[in-house]
């Protein structure tokens, strides 16, 4: 078995050195923050708990029973929301082939699940290159990234003007509110139409779908930290809990309430 630690030097540099084509690694953090850019390919699936990943184009929450992608030498910072157990598979560049130039997290089955936890015989203290290992860690990056072809509901691209950044942190900061775009607008002295075409020139949304995105995800966070369903409705701008219900249902594959005994 891995030892359960975070990411200290000790296994930076074992990931750095290690020239295995893939191997596999238990991870456990609590209030550990990580800032890194690895030389191998990362998929990451959470077990428990809840982290954010941060580039400089978007940010991703990785809950459980979902996976991650960080391709070799982006530079990714994580933060804690909820203590976090996953297990992270670690690929060299030239053994698989990525076309993202980004993160991304998405959704896992069953099958490519219990792949994850089969990962661990071969982890950084045993990995070898070996005929049914290599074909065994392929087979999982090619599910992988054929699970990564539908959208990720988890992520939140960033702006690239000060105009639009502003919005979007105004937005994160007042998801309780009744929003409007016009509103909005005039916070940054647009009109509404040229605000429009800046979230779909710059992040490729609209200011409704971003919002909706938002409220989702805060939606997680409130609901893995204890917040009950109501509270949680409430916090991110329904004013009708079976509204917000099911808007969560459509959004996670699950119910609120199922959602939230994941951690307890």
């Amino acid at each position: 078995m891995s030892s359960e630690l975070p990411l200290p030097d000790t296994v930076i540099q074992r990931i750095i050195e290690n020239r295995v084509h893939a191997f596999s690694h238990r991870l456990v953090m609590d209030a550990v923050d990580v800032s890194l850019a690895l030389n191998r390919h990362l998929l990451v699936y959470g077990i428990e708990g809840v982290f954010q990943i941060d580039t400089e184009v978007a940010s991703w929450r990785l809950p459980p029973s979902r996976a991650g992608l960080v391709p070799a030498g982006q530079p990714v910072r994580t933060k804690i929301i909820k203590p976090v157990r996953c297990i992270s598979v670690f690929f060299k560049d030239d053994f698989v082939s990525i076309n993202a130039d980004q993160c991304t997290v998405f959704n896992v089955s069953p099958l490519i699940q219990e792949m994850f936890k089969y990962t661990l015989r071969w982890n950084e203290h045993g990995a070898a290159n070996t005929t049914l290992s290599d074909r065994f860690f392929l087979t999982l990056f090619d599910l992988c990234k054929e699970q990564m072809l539908s959208q990720s509901l988890f992520t939140l691209p960033k702006a690239q003007s000060s105009e639009l950044k502003y919005i979007l942190d105004y937005t994160l900061n007042n998801l309780a509110e009744d929003l409007r775009l016009d509103e909005l607008a005039t916070l940054v002295a647009m009109s509404t139409r040229t605000l429009t075409r800046r979230f779909n020139s710059e992040i490729h949304m609209t200011w409704g779908q971003y919002l909706h995105q938002a409220r989702m995800m805060r939606a997680t966070d409130h609901l893995s930290s204890g917040m009950t369903v109501t509270e949680t409705a409430f916090a991110v701008g329904f004013s009708n809990v079976s509204a917000f219900t099911t808007a969560f249902h459509r959004y996670a594959g699950m119910p609120p309430t199922q959602f939230q005994a994941q951690f307890q």
